[in-house]
């Protein structure tokens, strides 16, 4: 099939003819609109991760610099789940040491076993699950670690933080389960609430390492890894600068000395 005379006309004509020297810089109108709207795409995901690293790297240093503050109570938090985010809190309450969960799955120095986390009813009613740290698998699965805890009105601190990310789930109903601890693979807030027969605080509470009432255990580490970002932006500011080049080198040739 031959090319229409407007396709044909199109594909051969040229955006401007600028002679530098011996050489000619001639490119086609085609060819330069593909190649800006490719720079323009490229260029614009590269500001993205650009950004989006900034704004990590601005985080990690807000929500580190949490840690040190004075614990609070929940009730006079911020709003914003970010703004709570690995803020130390303090809460005076109660362990619910009937209805415990245990996240499965968790290494611990290579090491398998279970994240215990406790419902813990505060004094100004709050129901709020507390993550009370790493206990070591038995060697059976049936062979569950002892859970027990006071249920004397006791004083808590730590670091609030989200729930942990679901990840990929194979199956459905995977949580289900009617013995008490409630072994989890996964944690999320509305399963967790039925379980528990009362809505739980939207947050978790990393109970503080050196407390009583609590197993192995550490601060969460965040790293938001906004250098990853940063490189994901140079690299498509560096496929960028590769197309430009391309486009220079392939539209520019040796000028035809014996016509001139």
């Amino acid at each position: 099939m031959s090319e229409s005379p407007i396709v044909k006309s199109l594909l051969h004509a040229r955006l401007v003819n600028v002679n530098v020297g011996l050489y000619q810089f001639s490119p086609g109108i085609f060819t330069t609109i593909i190649t800006i709207a490719l720079l323009y795409v490229m260029l614009s995901f590269g500001q993205w991760q650009w950004d989006k690293g900034e704004y990590r790297e601005q985080l990690q240093a807000t929500i580190t610099s949490r840690m040190d503050i004075e614990p609070v109570e929940l009730h006079l938090l911020p709003e914003s789940v970010m703004d709570r985010r690995f803020l130390p809190v303090t809460a005076t309450g109660r362990f619910d040491s009937e209805h415990q969960f245990l996240y499965d799955n968790r290494i611990v120095k290579g090491r398998s076993g279970y994240d215990v986390y406790t419902p813990f009813l505060t004094d100004a009613g709050y129901l709020i699950l507390v993550n009370r740290g790493w206990l070591p698998q038995g060697r059976t699965r049936q062979d569950l670690p002892e859970v027990s805890v006071t249920d004397k009105p006791v004083t808590i601190t730590g670091l609030l933080d989200t729930y942990p990310s679901k990840g990929v789930i194979l199956a459905d109903d995977v949580n289900q389960g009617t013995s008490w601890p409630r072994v989890l693979q996964y944690l999320d807030e509305d399963e967790l609430s039925a379980m528990s027969g009362r809505e739980l605080y939207e947050m978790v509470i990393w109970l503080k390492p050196d407390t009583e009432y609590g197993y192995v255990r550490e601060y969460p580490a965040l790293n938001l890894n906004s250098e990853k970002n940063t490189g994901y932006a140079f690299q498509w500011y560096a496929m960028s600068l590769a197309l430009s080049i391309i486009y220079l080198l392939v539209n520019t040739k040796k000028r035809d000395q014996s016509t001139t």
